[in-house]
């Protein structure tokens, strides 16, 4: 155990040990002992420029030591070499810190592309930094992958603005997404929750706080009133994306009679980008019906009978959701 452990000490010393003064090992030396001094000087409480000046020798000697040794030892499946990519892998990670969520969206939109640059400047320059014009096929071939990796980046930066939509915007995971070129859902748990919901329950609350026990003269005058009181309603209405909240809507058509009272429909409309062709609207239906303020009993007056009866409202647990329909109208004649 202890010779196999010597022989790996041996080959790691032997990788990293110059055979030069001017090599990737000595590079990859030199970011090693900036890392450690800038460790050191963070621990002993330097100052932020001292500690940021370490810190990107650091990461600048990584990054050539990686490039110089794929360069002299390249990666390659196939015809294709991977030591662009990693290069600019690296690279990227370095220019683009600090690594918040949205920087290193940014570091993955931008690989593609860095490493195209890597990959041609050995083409136009050699290790003299002297110009070299690369041959007509050459410059086809940067041509074409150039613009492979610039689509390659679209298509990262497009796939992380989608992301940010479904965040924003979480009613639209709602939607059947089946035919989408772009979305594809991955398990079924990826399917999202309109705040159509949220909208109908917090309005329906409100509106059996306002009239239930109300009494019925004044819930007739709340349901003639009708659009006013419905703006009363979704007025308190706090979703739980405030930048989704200017897509949606509350209205309420004219109130259907049932027996003695009235049946409402609160509809939450979606005003935002759908894959329904006319968009949709989502419904709860509520129950207002009149009771008497007090049962009659034999041992009671009949006054008691006749007292205003009160509202009793009752909202359905269920939604609906409603494709609109386009209707055109009959040309003149």
């Amino acid at each position: 155990m202890i010779d196999i452990l010597k022989d790996a000490i041996d080959k790691i010393r032997a990788l990293i040990t110059p055979p030069r003064y001017l090599s990737w090992q000595t590079c990859l030396l030199l970011s090693l002992f900036s890392w450690i001094m800038a460790a050191i000087a963070e621990s002993s409480l330097a100052t932020p420029f001292t500690v940021m000046l370490l810190s990107t020798l650091s990461w600048m000697f990584l990054t050539i030591a990686i490039w110089w040794a794929l360069t002299d030892n390249p990666i390659e499946i196939g015809d294709v070499s991977l030591s662009p990519w990693i290069t600019a892998a690296v690279m990227c990670i370095f220019l683009f810190q600090p690594w918040t969520p949205e920087r290193l969206q940014l570091a993955m939109g931008f690989w593609p592309v860095v490493a195209t640059i890597l990959a041609a400047i050995p083409k136009f320059f050699n290790w003299n930094l002297n110009w070299k014009p690369p041959l007509p096929n050459v410059r086809q071939e940067l041509i074409v992958l150039l613009l492979l990796n610039l689509l390659l980046s679209s298509w990262i930066m497009f796939y992380f603005r989608i992301q940010h939509w479904f965040n924003d915007y979480p009613s639209l995971m709602a939607e059947n997404l089946d035919n989408s070129a772009f979305v594809y859902r991955f398990g079924e748990d990826s399917q999202g929750t309109s705040q159509a919901n949220i909208l109908l329950t917090s309005a329906a609350n409100s509106l059996v706080k306002q009239l239930n026990d109300a009494p019925w003269p004044r819930v007739e005058r709340w349901l003639l009133n009708l659009d006013n009181s419905i703006s009363s309603l979704a007025s308190g209405v706090i979703l739980n994306t405030l930048s989704e909240q200017v897509f949606w809507s509350l209205d309420a058509p004219r109130p259907e009679s049932v027996a003695n009272g009235y049946q409402i429909k609160l509809r939450a409309n979606w005003l935002g980008p759908t894959a329904k062709k006319n968009g949709y609207y989502v419904e709860k239906v509520c129950t207002i019906m009149p009771r008497p303020l007090k049962q009659r009993t034999g041992n009671e007056p009949q006054a008691a009978a006749s007292s205003t009866p009160v509202a009793q409202v009752t909202c359905a647990d269920e939604t609906t959701e409603v494709e609109r329909t386009v209707t055109l109208d009959a040309p003149s004649t």
